[in-house]
Order: structure tokens, then sequence, then C-alpha cells
């Protein structure tokens, strides 16, 4: 099942209780039994609060290009102030005068407690395990206060079986289980808290991702590795040092480890890499880009020139006129310049040609799209995905 299915077999559980609870804490005159089915409807609520956590929290939309993840973990926050409202009440509970319960109705409303109490275990076993398998926070704190239902259930329980034996020992449990709730609330609480703020994750996922990275030995150098939870997500941010000079290569071995942790380490959501050679200078590639940021149609008409490498750069202010924009390139030691179209002047190709600058002409508006087209039939990747551009040729100067 998926993770809102739990959440919907989790609020029907507990609707189901609440309801048998209600009807039984009436016949028997029992506080405990009444108190335990608003604590079931408040289960509901909760139950609620996380289906809806859950829903929404995978939606991506171009305001929240990184997912609504957060959403589960505020979830998980929400339930824990209704585990430490459930506490208050039990204490208030113990800490209250004592109930005459029936002695007719006792047979019914342990019935009742004990379905309540298999129920309870049996859905709060398996919410966490399934909540741990789909690495959603929301459904293991939704678990943890299904199984403060069971330990509400062991205190009515406890009360009719020593009402029928003539003790009144409920008050103690109740003190019991109520700090036992709110420890688990305050854990909570703790730990989501700590997510929203971009906590690190812990170290055995670090040590999976570093195994993971060093395994490729053109990694040489893990320099920066920062990488944080959300939503049961992971998003990480990576600085390598390889090994190699050619920016081509380079960027197809960083697609690869990409692929890879994300095969691996299922809850990783982004990955983002950046890397520096370690060998000296690699490969330049130059695009020249409009007043818009895009890929300009034609050669003159560039306004600035992204350059991609070991020492990438940005520059402004490029000269209107061909020949003067291409002694600019040639200078830069480029060995490829991206743009719509060759230079329309003689001249501006001859200079490029002399510098050995191959232009690369490309219908992508994206200046990093543009560049991937580049890396990928240069590199000459076979991939599903990236194929369909191979056969555009390198056109010289």
């Amino acid at each position: 099942m998926k993770k809102h299915h739990w959440a919907l077999l989790s609020l029907g559980i507990n609707l189901l209780q609440a309801s048998l609870k209600l009807v039984a804490g009436l016949l028997t005159g029992s506080l405990s039994m009444i108190g335990e089915a608003v604590h079931s409807f408040s289960d509901s609520f909760a139950s609620v609060v996380a289906y809806t956590a859950i829903k929404f929290s995978d939606k991506k939309t171009q305001r929240f290009p990184y997912g609504l993840y957060k959403l589960e973990n505020i979830g998980s926050i929400v339930i824990a102030f209704f585990l430490l409202l459930t506490a208050y009440e039990m204490v208030k509970r113990a800490l209250g005068v004592e109930v005459v319960i029936k002695e007719e109705y006792i047979g019914f409303g342990l019935g009742v407690v004990l379905f309540s109490l298999l129920s309870s275990l049996t859905l709060s076993f398996l919410e966490r395990r399934a909540g741990k398998r789909l690495h959603s926070p929301t459904l293991i704190a939704d678990s943890y206060h299904t199984l403060t239902d069971a330990f509400g259930s062991s205190l009515v329980l406890l009360s009719l079986v020593s009402a029928y034996m003539g003790y009144q020992l409920d008050r103690y449990f109740a003190l019991g289980v109520a700090m036992l709730i709110s420890y688990t609330a305050l854990s909570i609480i703790w730990r989501e808290v700590s997510i929203l703020l971009d906590i690190s994750a812990d170290e055995e996922t670090l040590e999976r991702i570093r195994n993971i990275l060093l395994s490729f030995p053109e990694v040489k150098e893990i320099r920066g590795m920062f990488v944080r939870s959300s939503g049961g997500k992971l998003f990480a941010d990576l600085i390598l040092a390889l090994g190699g000079r050619d920016f081509i290569r380079m960027h197809q071995l960083v697609d690869s480890i990409e692929e890879r942790l994300k095969k691996e380490i299922k809850e990783l959501d982004m990955v983002f890499i950046h890397y520096e050679p370690v060998d000296g200078e690699s490969t330049r590639v130059g695009i020249l880009v409009d007043e818009k940021g895009e890929v300009c149609g034609e050669y003159g008409c560039a306004r600035e020139l992204l350059v991609f490498g070991s020492s990438p750069e940005r520059i402004s202010n490029l000269p209107a006129d061909e020949k003067k924009l291409s002694e600019l390139i040639g200078k830069k030691n480029l060995q490829i310049v991206v743009c719509g179209h060759h230079p329309s002047t003689p001249l501006a190709k001859a200079i490029l040609s002399q510098k050995g600058v191959f232009v690369w002409e490309t219908e992508e508006k994206n200046p990093y799209k543009a560049l991937k087209e580049v890396v990928y039939n240069l590199s000459d990747v076979k991939n599903s995905h990236k194929e369909g551009k191979a056969d555009r040729p390198i056109t010289g100067a």
C-alpha cells in the first residue's frame, strides 16, 4: 500500500474504536472509557492531518520546485501536540474522582477494550514498519499515536478488571502512561523541528554516500558533502575533485555518479554535484547568450559569453563586431563555442579556425541544456533519454 492508504486505514480504525468506546462508556458509566472515546476521536483528527500531509507532500510546482515534503514533518509535529494533549487528559483523569462502573455492562466493555487494544497494537506495528519502508515521518509519528491508544486501552482494561475485583488502581497506571506519552511526543517534536531546520542526514546515510562516491576511481577527493532531510526525502549538495583534463568526460562522469546515488539510495530526491579538476586545464566550452540569458540565435547578437571548464567565467559587454568577438573567443582558449549560427563574416570564421575553435550550432535556448547537448554528443552517451541528438555534426569555422 501507498502512504496515504495507510493514513486512511488508520482513520477508519480510529473512528470505529471511538464509536464503540463511546457506546461502552455510556453503558458502563466508565469515565475512563468515555475519555478513551474522546482520545480516539482525536486520533481520527490526527489521521486526517497525516493523510492531508502525505497526500500533498509530493506535489511540485513552479513556486515550490523542491516539493512540499516538509508538510509531512509539520504533520508529525501536529500529531505530537495531540500526544501531549492526550497525556494531559490522562493526568487529569488519574487525579480525578473515582467512578462507579455498572457491573452488568462490564463484559461488553471488556470486549470493546480488548478489540481496541489488539487492533491498535496491530495497526501501530504495521504502520511503523510501512513508515520506515516508505520513508514517511508522518506515518511513523501516527504509529506512535496509535500505540498510545493501545496504552489508553490497557488503562481502561485495568480499570475494568480492578473494578470487577473491588480495587481502584487506574490512576497510578494513568500517570505512568502519561509520562511515556509525553516522552514520545517531545522526542517527535525534537526530531521534526531539527529536520525543518535542515539538520544533516544521519551518519550511516552519509557513510553510504561517501562509499559510493569513492568507488569511482576518478573521484580524488570529497571537498564538501551537505545532505539534508525533508519529509523522508534527501537533498544532497556535493563538491568533488575529479581526475582528468577533459571537461566533457567529467560532465559525463558526474551524470553517472548522480544516477548511481539515486539508484542505491532511494530516498535521494535531488543531487547537485559541483566538480573541480585536479589535473590541470580541461576542455573549455563557451556559450553565447543574448540579453534574455538564452542561447543567441545569431553569432553577432551575443551579449554575454558563458565559459565552462576548469576556470568558469561570465564575460559581459561583448563587442558587436563579429571580428572582435572572434578575437576575444580565441584569447579565452576555447575549444567549442555554442550559438544558433556560424559567424556571417568570412574574417570572423577564419579567426576561429586559426585558433582551433569549433562552432556548435544549436536550436536549444537554455544554455545549460545546450551544454548537455554538447556533452552527450561528444561523449557518445548511449542512454534512452539522451539519444536523438547524436547525429548532430560538429561544424568547424
